[in-house]
């Protein structure tokens, strides 16, 4: 999503200072969270440092934990730049941390995009997603091995271990880039791991439950996943789709997942849901939201005279969709905030249904955008796949706007209908435009739903209490390596 600090937005500034790796970073303040529209919350759990590192494999002893001290902390996450949500997540949980007396260690892949870091001498080289990328048939073939098994990520990860000696690590996004190949690392050195789910990645070979053609599939079952070769499930190709099965098999076959994750974090439930379907501990898998600094969103409860989505525009988020509703839709004006590969067949399109109530405004970022859904009546959110928990949705209840979305995914659980928006049916124009005639028929009735909407996100995403939180999972972890 493009948005208040979405996946759209800017670029943030630059946050890491100038220290030495290995060293601990002296604070300067209290930091701002307005670069990053997702944030962290405050609570103090420490661990304390735990034996010295022995040899190649850095084996640690287990002693008591302190709880009043400074951690260490290994932030693990294929990207050290903004590209979407997880990012976003990613670098919210570095400043939240830091703000709290936390020594954040990152670790990544290179890039030109990325964030300046001290670190960034221990950061493997880049691989691109595509796996086999261009080349001889030797490089495509030594690309796709590092796709799947990356031993340069092991090696560097293994020196910035030695060197920094973490207390734990938190790991995002590692599969395609950095690959599930630095679990095992973390584990033999007796480093407790927290792996947050932002994806089906662990369940699905093409990680969105989705089949070559688009459509919601779930065949795989966590463990047939051949069947992304078959339906080209990556990228539309059946070598992308067999090239990722292969990496599902290998990684599978290793327990890198089950064997060196000590406790997983599910932003929403629906993905907890999924993973215990499938097979996985429940009882390692920890439910907490996203965070946003509320605080930081200024409630605008006046109802406008549009509708807003705010998004990338392809497939996946729903926007043909919506675009085939508003014939339906009488009253209404649609303000589509976004770049992608769909906007000119998108624009085409609103021109053949002779669409007047249609606006495409292109990509906006920071204030602007949060200006531009502060002035809305509220937000569409008409998803077709999974959606694990949609940053849109709280940034939006953030600035006190209800939520127009689609039953599917953890969308759900965000939204009561009636009470801080209308859910429709995925994929269906005439489920959606219902949905945005109710909400939008309301009139005044809007302050309050929004309000309501407020209210919500002060109460399940404010930083405090993720904070919070989070220690607790990391205090699960460390219990449990």
């Amino acid at each position: 999503m493009t948005g208040c600090g979405t996946d759209s937005d800017a670029r943030p500034g630059r946050s890491c200072s100038a220290t030495t790796p290995g060293t601990t970073r002296r604070r300067s303040g209290k930091q701002s969270w307005r670069r990053w529209s997702a944030g962290g919350s405050p609570g103090v759990l420490v661990l304390r440092r735990r034996g010295k590192l022995r040899g190649a494999r850095c084996r640690r002893k287990r002693t008591k934990r302190a709880s009043t001290r400074e951690m260490k902390i290994l932030l693990v996450h294929k990207f050290y730049y903004v590209e979407g949500g997880a990012e976003r997540y990613f670098f919210n949980v570095k400043q939240l941390l830091e703000e709290h007396g936390h020594e954040v260690i990152p670790f990544a892949m290179q890039h030109p995009r990325n964030e300046p870091t001290p670190y960034a001498a221990y950061f493997p080289s880049l691989v691109e997603a595509n796996g086999a990328g261009g080349g001889s048939p030797l490089q495509r073939l030594s690309n796709a091995a590092r796709f799947v098994y990356n031993r340069e990520a092991q090696r560097k990860l293994q020196q910035l271990i030695e060197d920094t000696r973490p207390d734990l690590a938190h790991v995002h996004g590692v599969y395609h880039h950095l690959s599930p190949a630095v679990l095992p690392v973390l584990k033999r050195a007796g480093i407790p791991v927290v792996f947050t789910l932002h994806e089906y990645k662990i369940l699905c070979p093409g990680y969105l439950f989705l089949d070559g053609k688009g459509r919601v599939c779930e065949k795989c079952q966590g463990r047939a996943f051949w069947h992304a070769a078959v339906n080209r499930c990556f990228r539309g190709s059946y070598a992308g789709g067999a090239l990722v099965a292969v990496e599902s098999y290998v990684h599978r076959w290793l327990r890198s997942y089950r064997d060196n994750v000590d406790r997983f974090h599910s932003p929403s439930r629906f993905l907890r849901s999924k993973m215990i379907q499938y097979g996985w501990d429940g009882d390692r898998i920890d439910w907490l939201p996203y965070t946003l600094a509320v605080q930081e969103f200024v409630p605008h409860y006046e109802p406008g005279d549009y509708v807003v989505f705010v998004g990338r525009l392809q497939r996946e988020k729903g926007i043909q969709v919506l675009i085939e509703a508003m014939p339906l839709v009488e009253r209404a004006r649609l303000v589509v905030v976004g770049t992608g590969p769909l906007e000119q067949p998108l624009r085409t399109r609103a021109k053949q249904l002779g669409l007047t109530n249609v606006e495409f405004v292109g990509y906006k970022s920071g204030q602007e955008l949060r200006n531009l859904v502060a002035g809305a009546r509220f937000t569409v959110v008409p998803s077709v796949v999974y959606d694990n928990s949609p940053l849109t949705i709280y940034e939006s209840f953030s600035l006190g706007k209800p939520v127009v979305g689609a039953r599917i995914g953890g969308i759900p659980e965000l939204i009561e209908p009636g009470v801080d928006g209308e859910l429709c049916e995925p994929g269906d124009p005439r489920s959606l435009a219902q949905a945005i005639t109710s909400l939008w028929d309301r009139g005044e009735g809007i302050r309050e739903m929004g309000k309501r909407a407020r209210e919500k996100a002060e109460r399940l995403f404010e930083p405090e209490q993720h904070y919070e939180k989070l220690m607790a999972i990391y205090e699960k972890a460390s219990h449990a390596s």
